[in-house]
């Protein structure tokens, strides 16, 4: 008797084996998920707040903004070209906020965008925060105030 429910299938758990511990290609998902912006002044960070502000603004999802330059969101707030409403603002002084909980914030997935300001990783960490903003699907924004003026 022929059984049609079992297939002709010789196991190969080797080549199982390699596919679950196989890295996914690089070319898989080519969106940056970790930008670095450099800024010059607070004209440009104002610019750069609005663009953030307006490109990730999505219904259910926060921006949120660790040491950002209030003065600065305040006047795009009253100008009325920015949602206070949609932003979460954290000040490093007065919060604990480490690598761990970057990390942990762009794994959840809550927020669109997460903004750091004048923050300094090396390379190898920022590849770890952009491997954890693609996979909670939220864009990791690095603000650089840029100190030294070209003549």
């Amino acid at each position: 008797m022929i059984n049609i429910n079992k297939v002709n299938l010789k196991p190969n758990n080797k080549n199982l084996v390699e596919f679950l511990w196989e890295k996914p290609p690089l070319s898989v998902n080519k969106k940056q998920w970790c930008n670095i912006i450099n800024v010059e002044d607070s004209l440009d960070l104002s610019k750069e707040y609005q663009n953030i502000c307006q490109n990730h603004y999505t219904d259910n999802k926060w921006i949120l903004m660790i040491n950002p330059e209030n003065e600065s969101l305040d006047q795009l707030a009253d100008m009325g070209k920015i949602d206070p409403a949609k932003i979460l603002k954290v000040n490093a002084n007065k919060v604990s906020v480490n690598f761990e909980h970057i990390k942990k914030a762009l794994l959840k997935g809550n927020c669109s965008a997460l903004i750091l300001s004048n923050a300094q990783f090396n390379q190898a960490e920022l590849n770890e925060l952009s491997s954890c903003a693609a996979l909670g699907k939220t864009q990791c924004i690095l603000l650089q105030q840029v100190t030294e003026k070209m003549h």
